[in-house]
């Protein structure tokens, strides 16, 4: 960061991102450097002398080549991610080795050429073939950089100062229309005015950002080491961690930097959880075939096959189904339903109306109306869709929502309103759930809150919900009959326009606090376990650091982040449903996760935003949602974890404010 600008463009890359291509460009001009001699020793005197003068010329070229990429990894690696200055001969040494490497093209060219003559290396048939299969690897290799230079360059030069803007994001729509436009240019119902609309919340997220990919991996890693510590620094100052890392008053458990005091379930919430269990199946049956295959690598092939011997529910209720009826066999598989009880499903998504499926349970007399997630292209631009609409009118005052989803749940509404009628007049005496998981959840949700007045019996299920879905109005107002559910470090139910963008200020924060080579970031990533966090972020570095009178890379920071707020258009702040259950690690014990469920405040959660993991998206997954619930739904199987209560000294340290002198004075 910021992007490497280099003939009067930027670049998909950062300054510092040639530290592991330099030192591979190193190795490989070595051997080259080396093998060459070799060849000499094997005879290529009688090659003649356009051969001989091709192979010096190689040497020589390949020597310069090496010393230059050493060069670029030593300056590369230099200062921390936002110290450009100690990087700015980095332009200078890519442009020598652009024209070096040419050179080296040129040279091969000719060496070929030399080796093609007929009197060429006649005597020595093997030194030949090694001489062109040098000449091979060295036109392969050359050919590799340029390949890579075309797939670095920044097409878009899309760099823009926010300073400059003056509250206009008319430049920026239309770079992310044009982007989303090209990224979904195969789904065909998409419209202009969809890619308008994801276009304004993109540009609204990400305007003027100079990042590329290796930004973020390396911030989410420092942002990662900073919450570890502050929320470790949190739990010994209340009392739950002790300094070997343990829970208080519990030896055998690895505490979690996840954990937090416990409160537990009320009979409600446990009453709850029993529900929340209990439909578990439905929504990872509406997932089908692709989920079920992938949370069933070694079984699912004797599961599918079951379901298919017990009879597989006919075309009248099956749609858009491949020929096997693959997708409702995983359903039943799943939902340990019979054929019978399926009464339509509808398999395809299309925008603004996701997959959903209608069955029947006799068991808990009731209609299931069952809505998938986010599986296909269109449902990836219906969570795009992140604007905020009017919702609820006619049943509750002031209701707004997440316009993709809201246009989702009137969508499923307007496909299955006859159908749910069909269903009731054979079921008259039971009750209607609507369920589901991520997107399908957002948009359970929001349709239950339409039909709340239709069907006074009417439960929504939300799993692993959206957390940008509703505003405080509906929140409250659908309390007494939707239930959410979430499970640990789940990015999704913690995501909202406003948590991104916060997000995205601590992540640029994280670079001001510290000085840390990029490249040491990402190596310690990948290839070390127990000085993660000494590398990554050291917090009382950051804190001395903090307190100077003067930082360059920190008032950087806030300049950019006051600019950006002049250009960043307010936003209603959105929530998930409010009967919300979390399920929170709360350590190890040996090999064994412990997990632990609490009621949860929203609002503690969205205060608390996106912790960055690497189990922020494995969390969100169906089946890991799946397995749990099973572990937590008895309370008689849960680890007993007395003592482990609710100081009140507790302080959560990610909702204050992100400076370590915030910390500090906790």
């Amino acid at each position: 960061m910021p992007k490497l600008i280099l003939w009067g463009r930027t670049w998909m890359v950062g300054t510092d991102d040639f530290v592991f291509p330099g030192i591979r460009g190193f190795v490989i001009n070595c051997a080259i450097a080396v093998w060459i001699p070799l060849i000499f020793n094997l005879g290529s005197d009688d090659c003649g002398q356009g051969v001989k003068e091709y192979l010096w010329a190689s040497f020589a070229l390949h020597c310069t080549n090496a010393v230059l990429c050493l060069a670029l990894a030593f300056t590369s690696g230099r200062g921390g991610i936002l110290q450009t200055s100690k990087r700015k001969m980095v332009p200078t040494l890519l442009i020598t080795i652009c024209i070096s490497t040419l050179v080296v093209l040129g040279v091969t060219v000719w060496g070929l050429l030399e080796l093609l003559r007929h009197d060429a290396c006649n005597d020595h048939p093997e030194d030949r073939h090694w001489l062109m299969g040098t000449a091979i690897v060295q036109v392969t290799l050359v050919t590799c950089t340029l390949c890579v230079m075309v797939l670095d360059y920044n097409c878009s030069n899309d760099v823009l100062d926010p300073a400059e803007c003056e509250g206009n994001l008319d430049e920026y729509n239309s770079m992310w229309k044009t982007r989303c436009k090209r990224a979904f240019c195969f789904v065909k119902d998409a419209d202009e005015n969809l890619f308008e609309e994801i276009a304004k919340v993109m540009a609204g997220i990400f305007s003027g950002l100079d990042f590329v990919v290796s930004d973020i991996a390396a911030g989410m890693a420092l942002l990662h080491a900073y919450q570890i510590a502050v929320i470790k620094k949190a739990q010994k100052n209340a009392n739950l961690r002790t300094d070997e890392g343990k829970a208080k008053g519990h030896p055998s458990i690895s505490l979690s930097h996840e954990a937090r005091p416990i409160k537990e379930l009320s009979d409600q919430a446990e009453n709850d959880l029993l529900i929340l269990h209990q439909f578990s199946g439905y929504f990872m049956g509406a997932y089908g075939w692709p989920l079920h295959i992938y949370a069933n690598p070694m079984s699912w092939m004797g599961k599918l096959c079951g379901s298919c011997c017990k009879g597989l529910p006919s075309r009248d209720v099956v749609h858009d189904d491949n020929c096997c009826k693959c997708n409702s066999a995983a359903w039943m598989a799943e939902t340990k339903a019979d054929k019978e009880n399926l009464l339509y499903s509808s398999w395809v998504s299309k925008i603004d109306r996701p997959a959903f499926y209608i069955c029947v349970d006799h068991d808990a007399n009731a209609v299931i109306l069952g809505i998938r997630g986010t599986l296909a292209p269109e449902d990836y631009l219906t969570d795009a869709n992140a604007g905020v609409m009017p919702f609820g009118e006619g049943l509750v005052e002031g209701g707004q929502c997440h316009k993709g989803i809201g246009l989702a749940a009137r969508g499923v509404r307007r496909a299955a309103e006859g159908l749910l009628a069909e269903a009731f007049t054979k079921y008259p005496e039971y009750r209607l759930i609507i369920l589901g998981h991520s997107l399908g959840a957002g948009t359970a949700a929001l349709l239950s809150i339409e039909l709340k007045s239709k069907y006074p019996n009417l439960l929504g299920l939300a799993y692993s919900p959206p957390g940008g879905l509703m505003n405080k109005v509906l929140r409250d107002h659908s309390q007494g009959y939707i239930l959410a559910l979430g499970f640990g470090k789940d990015i999704v139910p913690r995501a909202s326009i406003n948590t991104v963008r916060n997000f995205r200020d601590r992540m640029l924060e994280t670079f001001a606090h510290s000085e840390t080579p990029k490249c040491k970031i990402l190596g310690c990533c990948c290839f070390s376990s127990d000085t993660k966090e000494k590398a990554w972020f050291n917090l009382e570095q950051a804190e001395e650091r903090m307190r100077e009178p003067y930082n360059e890379t920190r008032n950087q920071i806030e300049a950019y982040l006051r600019s950006i707020q002049t250009i960043c258009e307010p936003t209603v702040q959105l929530y998930p449903p409010s009967r919300y259950i979390h399920i929170m690690r709360v350590g190890k014990q040996g090999s064994t996760e412990i997990l632990h469920p609490i009621s949860m405040n929203v609002e503690d959660l969205m205060d608390e935003g996106i912790l960055a993991s690497t189990s922020m998206v494995f969390d969100h997954f169906p089946h890991t949602v799946m397995r749990a619930i099973n572990k937590v739904v008895d309370p008689n199987k849960r680890y007993p974890l007395n003592g482990f209560g609710m100081p009140s000294t507790y302080v959560n340290p990610l909702k204050t404010s992100f400076t370590p002198n915030a910390v500090q004075a906790e």
